[in-house]
């Protein structure tokens, strides 16, 4: 199976992102944004790995969305082929409209129908329904920092297993650690209903928590204010996922900060394997 690692100016988590790909059997490249977005079709999966695409221009994701490539990934994932979008990924699938996606249902019946920006599809709308926003940290009411912060953060799995391409061989309710690193993850939206939609369809896939599990809705388990703590969404259709966490930076054991013991034993895999391996099942299975 071809995965394609998208780069943008500005991407810098690529080759780690590839080496992970590699890891796990995936045969992978770097697909670079000026190539012809025709060359996509002759992939079977797609990683759009963190970074700053365009410097985080005008808002983070909102210029690579724009980008021919964009429109290609978008028929792409219209052939259910699995999409990951990590961190400065995530935000472009965003402001791409390949997230959150469509609810079911009538997609003329009000609150049934997720809105995207319409640049992005054309649907006439000027509304954008939803974002990654600059990061607002509070604690007992108080925000106590905002922008940019980097630490490891505890995340639950809150999907069914199978549900997503990026979790398909994590159970409900899995833990995992891995690190964070932004300062646009704060989601956020102004349309009535989506979160509850979003909760419904099963698309709410990782939400920040502490170690035991616990979902507690401010900082410093919360580490960006993101509405519901939520961390990672997926489509209606499970093939793309996008998540603010690095599971690059935490693929190998080696990886991981001193306190864990995991360290210690450097040809342990680490926790963020499990989404590339993930994806890997996704494809073997729905192929």
């Amino acid at each position: 199976m071809k995965i394609a690692v998208l780069q943008f100016p500005g991407t810098n988590c690529e080759f780690e992102t590839l080496v992970a790909v590699k890891a796990v059997g995936m045969d992978g490249e770097i697909f670079r944004w000026n190539r012809s977005a025709a060359e996509l079709s002759g992939f079977d999966g797609f990683v759009i790995p963190g970074g700053f695409s365009y410097q985080d221009r005008v808002r983070a994701g909102a210029i690579a969305a724009k980008e021919p490539v964009m429109s290609a990934l978008k028929e792409e994932a219209g052939k259910g082929k699995p999409i990951i979008g990590i961190c400065n990924g995530f935000q472009i699938l965003v402001e791409t409209g390949l997230l959150p996606g469509k609810a079911k249902g009538n997609a003329n019946a009000g609150t049934n129908e997720f809105r995207v920006n319409s640049s992005a599809t054309g649907s006439g709308s000027n509304n954008v329904d939803m974002a990654l926003a600059q990061n607002v940290m509070v604690t007992q009411g108080k925000i106590v920092r905002r922008g940019y912060y980097c630490d490891w953060v505890a995340l639950r799995h809150e999907a069914p297993s199978k549900r997503c391409c990026g979790t398909f061989a994590l159970e409900r309710g899995a833990l995992v650690k891995i690190p964070i690193a932004h300062g646009e993850g704060n989601l956020v939206t102004t349309t009535p209903g989506l979160i509850k939609k979003l909760n419904e369809n099963n698309q709410v896939v990782f939400r920040y928590c502490d170690k035991n599990g616990r979902v507690i809705n401010e900082f410093p388990f919360n580490v960006n204010g993101s509405t519901e703590s939520i961390a990672a969404i997926c489509n209606e259709e499970g093939n793309v996922l996008g998540m603010m966490p690095h599971p690059e930076r935490s693929f190998f054991a080696w990886q991981l900060p001193a306190f864990d013991p995991r360290k210690q034993r450097p040809d342990e895999p680490g926790p963020g394997r499990r989404i590339f391996e993930s994806m890997k099942r996704y494809i073997e299975v729905n192929a």
